[in-house]
């Protein structure tokens, strides 16, 4: 089991990721709004502590549907499956933007600025996915390592998350997972890589995904 913490700057935000996620797709907002980014920005991300802990577990497909992960079966469905032909491994992984990054940002909230409440909760979105980067650029192993798959995506059910924590320590980075699978601090994320020797990493093709809700989800 690998575990880190780690803090980034104001600057290594990437600021295109905030735009974003904050609904701009590929845009670019007003001067204004860029202005007050970069100031949420530096009062929002020197506070936080970034985590991630991962292992990596035996893995096969066991159909078009389910996988097998450290001998416990779930069920990513068809659109995550298509893509692991050729694993043989699984990096499981927890990230989180942190409780320090959730008191920030209702310290701001207290303010009652709800344009730098939204902002701040769009620079958490990124910081928890920042956190998953990390763990990629971190995993040394010789296999290819695929596209980062998540409960409550392309058609898996986020209950699964209970799980896939169940295959952690308890409380693991200190996130904590409700009885309705949704985790604290919220700006937490969960899931896995697909790892092997033969495996070929695909991009994302949203296009066929029918979740119509996903903020990642790019048109075809």
């Amino acid at each position: 089991m690998i575990y880190k913490d780690f803090q980034i700057s104001p600057e290594e935000l990437p600021e295109k990721e905030v735009w974003f996620a904050m609904g701009y797709k590929d845009s670019v907002p007003e001067q204004m709004i860029q202005e007050m980014v970069r100031q949420v920005r530096d009062a929002i991300v020197p506070k936080a502590v970034l985590r991630y802990m991962f292992q990596i577990v035996e893995a096969s497909k066991l159909s078009a549907r389910q996988v097998l992960f450290a001998g416990k079966t779930f069920t990513p469905e068809g659109i995550i499956c298509s893509y692991l032909k050729g694993m043989t491994h699984a990096l499981l992984f927890i990230g989180s933007a942190g409780w320090e990054y959730d008191r920030a940002k209702e310290e701001m909230k207290a303010d009652g600025d709800i344009v730098a409440d939204f902002i701040a909760d769009s620079i958490g979105t990124v910081l928890a996915e920042m956190t998953v980067a990390q763990i990629e650029k971190d995993y040394d192993g010789p296999e290819t390592i695929s596209m980062p798959y998540s409960p409550g995506y392309c058609d898996w059910d986020i209950r699964e998350q209970h799980l896939l924590f169940s295959l952690f320590p308890e409380k693991p980075c200190g996130v904590i997972l409700s009885d309705t699978s949704l985790m604290a601090p919220e700006k937490s994320v969960s899931g896995f890589f697909a790892l092997g020797e033969t495996l070929q990493r695909q991009p994302y093709h949203c296009e066929i995904c029918k979740n119509k809700r996903c903020f990642k989800r790019r048109n075809a």
